[in-house]
């Protein structure tokens, strides 16, 4: 990105690995296996390259965030690294709103000749590891440790166009968004009972 190439230029502290406290953003498409299966592939590659990727990467880099990474049909982006902000948390979870927005108007005008795209998202804010890793083959940068394992988690169990974030997360943007404590079971290789809200909606 081109947060990354500008630090790059100036000196590189900001990417050699180091503790930081980011918020981590996933998007995933529901339903992406059928569909896979049951598009052809040109047809495939034009909804994820149009539909999909461009005006949700759009999203996060306008709005100052990282993309860090496509996994598949999963996006990845991170609020706070390699340059942080106050407000990152807030920024990734009005990205995350405007996401669902772009996807809604998105849907509309394909109609129903088109095949909706239905996302569910996760985010999570917590200290990672954040640098540059990989081999003499390929290096990348990206952030490891326990809130992005619980940001994939958060994601998994979004249900369609249903934004969740951990408790760090809301704790920030509370009085920025309008959301609802929800119950859910307890996530594998998360041991401590963690707070999960629903965002709703801005206020």
């Amino acid at each position: 990105s081109d947060q990354i190439i500008r630090e790059l230029q100036r000196e590189g502290n900001n990417i050699r690995p180091r503790r930081q406290v980011v918020s981590v953003i996933f998007s995933d498409i529901r339903g992406f296996s059928a569909m896979a299966e049951t598009m052809e592939p040109e047809d495939l590659g034009d909804m994820l390259n149009h539909r999909y990727f461009s005006p949700l990467d759009n999203i996060i880099y306008e709005s100052n965030g990282t993309l860090d990474k496509h996994i598949g049909d999963n996006i990845m982006g991170v609020f706070g690294a390699p340059v942080a902000y106050e407000d990152d948390a807030v920024r990734a979870v009005m990205s995350a709103l405007q996401m669902r927005e772009a996807m809604k108007i998105m849907n509309e005008r394909v109609g129903r000749e088109g095949r909706e795209i239905s996302i569910g998202i996760g985010i999570s804010t917590g200290e990672v590891i954040a640098g540059i890793f990989g081999s003499s083959r390929k290096k990348e940068y990206t952030v490891l440790g326990p809130t992005v394992n619980l940001d994939s988690r958060l994601e998994r169990l979004a249900k369609v166009n249903q934004i969740l974030i951990c408790e760090d997360t809301y704790r920030h943007v509370q009085q920025c968004v309008r959301a609802e404590k929800i119950a859910l079971p307890p996530m594998r290789g998360i041991e401590r009972r963690l707070d999960v809200y629903s965002v709703l909606e801005a206020m």
